[in-house]
């Protein structure tokens, strides 16, 4: 900050202990929050309020866009938009659902243990692998 008076400096020094303090009371009131038992849509809602407004102050004053001109604050409305857009625009796709009940009705069944010889090729199987054992010995 060279250049600037110590008047300046001071201000400066206690917006950034102010901003500080309010993240720091936002932050105790997230954690807060989190006790309080409220049902999943308002503890989402709430915690994306306290979200946005400390994010807002780190925005604003941390990174000095509350002395940006304008346009940047056009370009930030516009990206907020976009991001609501894109949000809500799934909304609309309730008509491509599946419902579970008619997957299942078209998956095959399971077969049961013994159904199809089963059992019988099981056993089958493994007095050919017994048969096979000596015969490879045999060999070495």
């Amino acid at each position: 900050m060279a250049g600037h008076g110590e008047a300046e400096i001071r201000k400066y020094v206690k917006t950034c202990i102010a901003v500080f303090s309010s993240l720091m009371v936002l932050t105790i009131v997230t954690v807060a929050i989190s006790y309080v038992h409220l049902d999943t849509p308002s503890a989402i809602a709430v915690a994306l309020i306290v979200a946005t407004v400390k994010a807002s102050l780190v925005a604003l004053f941390f990174m000095h866009l509350i002395s940006e001109r304008h346009a940047i604050y056009y370009l930030l409305c516009l990206t907020g938009l976009f991001f609501l857009l894109l949000m809500y625009l799934p909304s609309g796709w309730y008509h491509d659902e599946m419902k579970i009940h008619t997957v299942w009705s078209v998956l095959p069944q399971p077969a049961e243990a013994g159904h199809h010889g089963g059992e019988a090729a099981g056993h089958a199987g493994e007095a050919v692998a017994d048969e096979a054992a000596p015969a490879a010995e045999a060999h070495h």
